[in-house]
């Protein structure tokens, strides 16, 4: 049996996790009828639980769910005294049984089977025929059932807790009627809703506010508002700070299309980079000299001359300053400038960001890719572009994450045998989904229990080994901390 160990020093989601895998293993000694042994890991669940950080605060929060994570927690702590109480009965120690149960009660236990029913049934659209044959034959009832898939996915990838959150920012251009040329703002919209509900990751796009309002007075706040909103927004774009209040993001995610590499063609548009390139040297070192500094002068006059004056006006969009603000990251930070390029139309990434942004820089195409007609026996779904870039675009930016990796690695995989199953037209009941669904996530499960056991054995080893040489210990501790942080540096 696993030792016991000091779980307040595990990052919450390991322990939220490392209580599932010892209420498994109560299960299984329960089933085998060691009443004993279950009961000490009925008792181990309800420790590790209970040893969260803000342990108070997360089970108040899971008293009333509001997340997956919330529920998650909730149901573990009611399973745990239910059947911690069946136990308690089957040794013969029915008061200790009755209060288990009312525990189980207070923590919802007739509640929880319904609600994570809810949080889990596939579309009900799928349910089988009533000869229980088949369960999806077109094409459209199997891109919803993938659809669920990845639905249920980001469900749980939203409650994974991140230590090390990256920030990012998404460019893109906005649908423009009085254009031939495509946007597909649609799915840069897409990618904002669902990044945003990653825990994982703090997102920001030019509709989301970083700092107060760019002014110097209420009436200039009133006349040029919407144009100082947008400029502290794009600030954190910039290879360094400039103003207090709003730090450069980690990664910026550009979603090329028609639409932003026809702008890119504005006449004036290298006159514009240069002119704001002088004008964020000026800011910066103003900034060096006060570092309370919440003004960007040189900048804004830049943008005002640009976006009013007759001559430049007509050509300029605020999304011409972001990648003006990206050109100068570029310049100034090479290699490690964290820009992602996906593009949503054919051939849009040279327009957009060839001039300044290496060939050899990794670009997602799937989008594109997938809108081209499908080859024979296979079928190319509607959302299939968009959920493939998501899902990528979260391994790279949450690759930090042993656990996200862990669970995005296993995932592609069940997917991967998911979708040839539906298109191998192979009829597919209402079981056979279940089995199929659930595959996915218990192989996710398994792989991240064992990797618990390992941690725990490891902690339990070092714990033995540092009594009897911490110095060793230490020394060793820190060259694994060195290397470690060497991988990530590579990787990011």
């Amino acid at each position: 049996m696993l030792g016991k160990i000091s779980h307040s020093t595990l990052p919450e989601n390991v322990t939220r996790n490392l209580g599932e895998f010892y209420l498994g293993q109560a299960r299984t000694e329960k089933e085998n009828g060691r009443f004993d042994v279950a009961l000490a890991l009925y008792n181990q669940v309800k420790e590790t639980l209970m040893s969260l950080g803000s342990a108070k605060g997360a089970l108040r929060k899971a008293q009333d769910p509001q997340t997956l994570a919330d529920e998650t927690l909730r149901g573990m702590m009611a399973a745990a005294y239910f059947e911690r109480g069946e136990v308690l009965d089957c040794l013969n120690l029915p008061d200790k049984a009755l209060v288990s149960r009312r525990k189980a009660k207070k923590w919802g236990h007739d509640e929880t089977k319904h609600r994570a029913e809810a949080f889990q049934s596939p579309p009900s659209a799928y349910s089988a025929h009533s000869s229980g044959v088949v369960l999806a034959k077109t094409a459209h009832e199997k891109s919803e059932l993938v659809d669920y898939l990845f639905e249920k996915a980001l469900l749980t990838l939203s409650s994974l807790e991140v230590s090390n959150k990256p920030s990012l920012f998404l460019v893109y251009a906005h649908d423009n009627p009085a254009l031939v040329e495509k946007a597909e703002a649609s799915t840069s919209k897409y990618l904002i809703n669902n990044l945003s509900k990653i825990g994982g990751v703090q997102l920001h796009s030019d509709q989301a506010p970083l700092g107060r309002p760019y002014s110097i007075s209420p009436k200039e706040l009133k006349a040029e508002g919407r144009l100082g909103d947008i400029l502290i927004n794009q600030l954190c774009l910039l290879p360094a700070r400039i103003i207090k209040d709003v730090k450069p993001v980690d990664k910026v995610v550009v979603c090329c299309s028609a639409v932003l590499g026809s702008y890119l063609k504005w006449s004036n548009y290298k006159k514009f980079h240069q002119e704001l390139r002088e004008a964020y040297l000026k800011d910066l070192a103003a900034y060096g000299k006060n570092s309370e500094q919440n003004d960007t002068l040189a900048i804004r006059k830049v943008l005002m001359k640009f976006s009013e004056e007759q001559e430049y006006k007509a050509g300029f969009h605020h999304v011409l300053t972001e990648i003006a603000f990206l050109q100068i990251r570029a310049e100034q930070r090479g290699n490690q400038h964290g820009i992602i390029p996906i593009s949503l139309t054919p051939n849009s990434y040279d327009d957009c960001l060839g001039n300044f942004i290496t060939p050899t820089v990794v670009r997602m195409e799937d989008i594109s890719r997938f809108k081209k007609p499908a080859e024979p026996g296979r079928e190319v779904r509607p959302n299939q572009g968009p959920q493939w870039v998501l899902f990528k675009l979260i391994e790279r930016l949450l690759v930090s994450s042993d656990e996200a990796r862990t669970f995005l690695d296993k995932f592609w995989q069940g997917c991967s045998d998911f979708i040839s199953h539906l298109e191998s037209n192979s009829t597919l009941g209402e079981l056979g989904f279940a089995k199929l669904l659930d595959g996915i996530f218990e192989a996710i499960q398994r792989t991240q229990h064992s990797q618990l056991a390992a941690i725990v054995k490891q902690q339990n080893q070092e714990l033995w080994v540092l009594k009897a040489s911490p110095f060793r210990v230490l020394t060793q501790r820190a060259a694994s901390l060195i290397a470690r942080a060497e991988e990530k540096c590579l990787l990011a």
